[in-house]
């Protein structure tokens, strides 16, 4: 990792939702479609709590700049309705890629799950396989969603 990185909850640090949600909406484009962004920013707004699900982390550099951010979320997963929680969300902002800001939201969001009495989070990629297999994450089982084969992990807490 080229710099210090910080991973707080995006509740402390609101201020950077705009900017979330336009990387969001340029990222899955295909996903968010016509939303338009005062809708992606009010679902980070949701998702922006301290101490209950649902709750999101934002990586940040040394100066508070974002470099990333992931949400856990306690909501039905259609393909996967007898799961949950769930790691969502998981983006790097592309100049920041491979050095490992992904995996830190990841330990991060096991870490401030543990107290909430989470004992197992699940997530669900097509194109994140490694990152999460790179944490320890099992990946167990594969669904078909959207026209994606996404691989669905899993992990304990604790």
């Amino acid at each position: 990792m080229a710099e210090a990185v910080a991973v707080q909850l995006l509740g402390d640090a609101r201020h950077h939702i705009p900017v979330l949600a336009e990387w969001y909406k340029a990222e899955w484009a295909d996903w968010f479609g016509e939303t338009p962004l005062s809708e992606i920013e009010a679902d980070l707004r949701a998702v922006a709590q301290r101490a209950q699900l649902p709750f999101a982390l934002v990586a940040l550099n040394t100066n508070g700049q974002p470099l990333g951010l992931c949400s856990v979320r306690d909501e039905l997963f259609e393909p996967y309705p007898h799961a949950g929680p769930w790691l969502r969300g998981l983006y790097v902002h592309t100049p920041y890629r491979g050095q490992g800001i992904a995996g830190l939201l990841i330990a991060a969001a096991k870490q401030h799950a543990k107290p909430m009495g989470i004992d197992k989070l699940y997530a669900a990629t097509h194109d994140a396989i490694g990152t999460f297999e790179r944490a320890g994450w099992l990946g167990f089982d594969s669904v078909l969603h959207e026209r994606q084969t996404l691989t669905i992990f899993a992990t304990k807490i604790g």
